[in-house]
């Protein structure tokens, strides 16, 4: 490499440095933490209010979330043992409340998904953390009142806790006044009243959070087996533009549903060998669960034009990462 190249790309390198000392110098920056911190605790306090235990999140594994779409792959060997970076703990979440003495488990969760770069992308990053709820026994409907639940106390906490915050921010929080319960739409009507780009174009024109039912996707979200071709899975629109911010379903839990859902989508089964495994010995029990993305919560909450913009160190997909 000659000495003009070097100079070059050290010159675009230092160009990255400032660009990327500036974003964490910003005058917003400490507002918008505060209140993620601030997010963050009115979890704890509603999630211990309502008896749901905490578990400690594991960044490695060797089964983690397949993924009905496109992601890098992260994988590494360890002791000669193939491990992926945790997309999500969806697995390990049903594998717990296996447990006679669990019910109702929570993760504060770290996911890796090195998603593709698209243009114009304002809600992806490729390192997050998401709130990772799973129940026992549960039915969609019991996802939906208690993620309704806590949005409403998170809600109510920060404004009365971050005043400041929202002063500092120059906005107001008259769209964190939501009323439920929230309204339910499935893919198939927005699709047909709004064409390709419904959720986008449904989010925009909603004022309050609301439920996209009935998407087919990854395996382990539930069939209704008394209505083929409807899945009791969803997921929470913010309002306003601000598109998905919450993810889950209906967990598949027998034995035969889980291979016949796998076989539907080309899993691989022997890398969920261990899993499948379980189900086969009737030890994998009915749960329904949700996750919601940190970071796409603080951007509503703080009215955010993108996602990086609530991150201290970009994690965008398409960009140059030097820290």
């Amino acid at each position: 490499m000659t000495i003009a190249v070097e100079s070059e790309n050290r010159e675009k390198e230092l160009k990255v440095l400032d660009k990327a000392i500036k974003k964490m110098s910003r005058k917003e920056l400490p507002h918008i933490l505060r209140v993620q911190q601030a997010i963050l605790r009115a979890v704890d306090e509603y999630m211990y209010k309502k008896g749901v235990t905490r578990i400690m999140p594991i960044m490695i594994a060797p089964i983690t979330d397949t993924l009905n779409h496109e992601v890098e792959d992260c994988g590494i060997t360890y002791e000669g043992q193939k491990f992926d970076i945790t997309k999500s703990m969806i697995f390990h979440k049903q594998i717990m409340l296996s447990s006679p003495y669990l019910d109702k488990i929570y993760i504060v969760s770290p996911n890796v998904r090195l998603e593709q770069a698209e243009p114009g992308d304002t809600r992806h990053l490729f390192e997050f953390t998401q709130v990772d709820l799973e129940i026992k026994n549960a039915t969609m409907d019991t996802i939906f009142d208690f993620e309704e639940g806590l949005i409403k106390y998170v809600f109510d906490y920060i404004k009365k806790e971050c005043a400041d915050e929202f002063k500092a921010l120059g906005i107001g929080t008259s769209h964190l006044d939501i009323t439920g319960p929230f309204e339910r739409h499935t893919t198939q009507e927005l699709r047909a009243k709004y064409g390709e780009d419904f959720e986008m174009e449904a989010s925009k024109a909603s004022t309050q959070p609301f439920w996209l039912i009935n998407h087919k996707r990854e395996f382990y979200d539930a069939e209704d087996l008394d209505n083929r071709g409807t899945y009791r899975n969803y997921d929470l629109i913010w309002p306003m533009g601000y598109v998905e911010g919450l993810s889950g379903g209906e967990r598949e839990y027998k034995y035969d549903r889980i291979l016949e859902r796998m076989r539907e989508l080309d899993a691989d089964e022997n890398s969920l060998r261990n899993y499948i495994q379980l189900a086969k010995d009737g030890k994998l029990p009915k749960t329904a669960g949700a996750g919601f993305g940190v970071e796409r919560m603080t951007r509503f909450v703080c009215q955010q034009k993108q996602i990086d913009d609530v991150t201290v160190f970009t994690r965008k997909p398409g960009e140059t990462y030097i820290f």
